[in-house]
């Protein structure tokens, strides 16, 4: 998981961007979480929103699900 403060991400906002499609990007300011960056599947798929969605995306967010599963579990537990 990568996190970055608000002023970095600002500056470098394409390359958290990218990162975000892979892993979700936690925005900082002041030392303090305040934002999640995620890929639209990813936020699709944790709100169930499913209209629209192929089966072979489904099937990849699902995927995607496993691969974060405890990076979830933890930004859950705050």
């Amino acid at each position: 998981m990568t996190r970055v403060s608000a002023t970095e991400f600002k500056n470098n906002i394409g390359a958290f961007s990218d990162a975000a499609m892979n892993e979700p990007v936690i925005i900082t300011n002041h030392q303090r979480d305040r934002l999640v960056l995620l890929s639209a599947d990813e936020y699709r798929r944790l709100t169930g929103i499913t209209d629209g969605i192929s089966d072979a995306d489904k099937e990849r967010i699902t995927r995607g699900l496993e691969r974060h599963r405890s990076t979830i579990i933890e930004l859950a537990n705050r």
